[in-house]
């Protein structure tokens, strides 16, 4: 379910191919042994022990790939008789298929060639993909509508039809979403998985939609994701989102090498799962944070567990385009809020736990950004390993982005480096609580806006904090004090750091 109003109207008050591609040991896991690889394309799972089933082409239906006219019914018809029969589909090559309606695929494989279905109204056109063992390829869904919606029949393309019709074991490759023209689109996300398993997404790209532009929800789980791309979203470019009125965590899904351009609300969330991984993420110019682990107040959703953000690329994120003017996120967020829920046979907190963040690069600072990584309340035991800040002055002259917040419990921060940075290097926040340990930080050039503050940490007094430690850093190019320490006594310690 996409829900309305859109997730930016709630962000200030949350932050203050046809080839064939590789499968590392952990992508094999995320499809338990369903997503095998044929040469030339990627396979159902199921192919290699199902019998070969006839294919027939849409013209047969009487489908017309050169009317200008309403196809709809010949589509359907040809959809429907090739669930009925036990048949696959195939177009013509690079056809253009005119429609006012929406269409279902009910374990049927279509092979588009190059195809473009195009949306004649801006009622709901979704494309439905269920049931098992179907592969859908090489083929485009071109968007008419105004407004945003939502309604499910207002996505592109949605793959499960939520908890009573699933999708399992499937191959989604080379499909895109995109708009028939200038202030047009699809109504609500470019591609929704609800209730989505067992699946792998090759070269998914959605441009022009008016909600997310890949959504993950409604437990949908083992799914591998290959070099999407999502462009000028009308919210999240990519989320995995689990409600907790659905009753189920999404899990172990894969993104690798993904890209998100230009997105309303964040470039890649998981608000709600576990076992997510974004491997390769690269996002640009969101108008919130570039990525983001949260479990969200708003929306009601679950926490996030155990999912972790490998190599990502955040370049000039959050530059606040349509937000609030008093709006605000730092480039990469994790926390969330008070509670636990058992779900799945495991107890979860509501804010985003043993999370992992391993190299992440983040260059610039849009308007709206006000550190490169920061973590709240409820982020517990995050532990961030390498990377580096760098450049995070905005253009905005009222904010000076800090490099590193600390405000979660137990942090561990290692090996960063922060080059360029418009506000204080490392600041620890009031909710920061446990023992959190800043590990061979190296800085060169903070403070390059010079602020009230003179110093390259600064510790806000955090009385749930025991222990906070710096060590092994290296602070050049900046302000002369190491600290300014507001924590009660002994609990700030500073251990062999050199100041230059």
């Amino acid at each position: 379910m996409i829900v309305s109003p859109s997730r930016r109207t709630v962000l200030v008050g949350i932050a203050g191919v046809v080839g064939s591609t590789a499968c590392n040991d952990q992508d094999a896991r995320a499809l338990t042994g369903n997503g095998a690889h044929a040469a030339g394309r990627v396979q159902p799972g199921s192919a290699d022990s199902a019998p070969r089933r006839q294919v027939l082409p849409l013209s047969r239906f009487g489908v017309d790939r050169f009317a200008t006219r309403d196809q709809w019914p010949a589509l359907r018809r040809a959809f429907e008789a090739a669930h009925a029969e036990g048949f696959d589909l195939v177009a013509d090559p690079y056809a253009s298929y005119r429609h006012d309606g929406v269409l279902m695929l009910d374990g049927v494989s279509l092979e588009g060639g190059g195809c473009t279905f195009i949306a004649l109204s801006d009622g709901p056109q979704v494309l439905r993909c269920i049931g098992s063992g179907w592969r859908v390829a090489n083929l485009r869904l071109l968007g008419a509508a105004r407004t945003r919606t939502s309604a499910n029949e207002g996505n592109g393309i949605m793959i499960g039809d939520g908890n009573a019709r699933p999708a399992t074991d499937f191959v989604l490759e080379n499909v895109t979403v995109d708009a028939v023209g200038p202030g047009r689109g699809v109504a609500a996300a470019g591609m929704m998985f609800s209730n989505a398993s067992k699946g792998r997404i090759v070269r998914p790209i959605v441009r022009h939609s008016m909600a997310d532009g890949i959504h993950v929800t409604n437990g949908s789980h083992n799914l591998i994701f290959d070099q999407s791309v999502c462009e000028d979203t009308g919210d999240d470019g990519f989320a995995v989102v689990s409600y907790r009125g659905q009753g189920r965590l999404c899990h172990t899904i894969t993104v690798n090498d993904g890209v998100s351009r230009v997105s309303a609300a964040r470039g890649c969330s998981v608000v709600g799962g576990r076992d997510v991984i974004y491997r390769r993420f690269t996002a640009e110019r969101s108008s919130a944070a570039g990525a983001y682990f949260y479990g969200e107040d708003a929306y009601d959703t679950f926490g996030v567990y155990r999912c972790r953000l490998i190599d990502p690329i955040l370049r000039q994120c959050v530059t606040g385009r349509g937000q609030a003017p008093e709006f605000s996120n730092a480039a990469l967020i994790l926390g969330g809020r008070d509670g636990l829920d058992m779900v799945d046979g495991i107890s979860i907190p509501r804010g985003a736990s043993e999370c992992i963040v391993t190299n992440p690069i983040v260059e610039g600072a849009g308007a709206a950004c006000t550190a490169g990584i920061s973590t709240h309340q409820y982020a517990i035991r995050p532990r961030i390993t390498g990377g580096r800040l760098s450049d995070l002055v905005s253009s905005n002259g009222s904010l000076r982005a800090n490099g590193v917040e600390i405000g979660g419990r137990d942090v561990t921060v290692s090996g960063i480096r922060m080059n360029d940075i418009a506000g204080l290097a490392i600041v620890v926040l009031k909710t920061a609580s446990g023992t959190c340990l800043v590990d061979g930080p190296h800085v060169t050039g903070s403070l390059t806006r010079p602020g009230p503050i003179d110093s390259f940490v600064y510790a806000d007094p955090a009385p749930a904090l025991r222990r906070m430690t710096i060590r092994g850093g290296r602070f050049a190019k900046g302000p002369g004090k190491l600290a300014i320490d507001l924590l009660p006594a002994n609990r700030l310690h500073l251990v062999g750091n050199t100041v230059l």
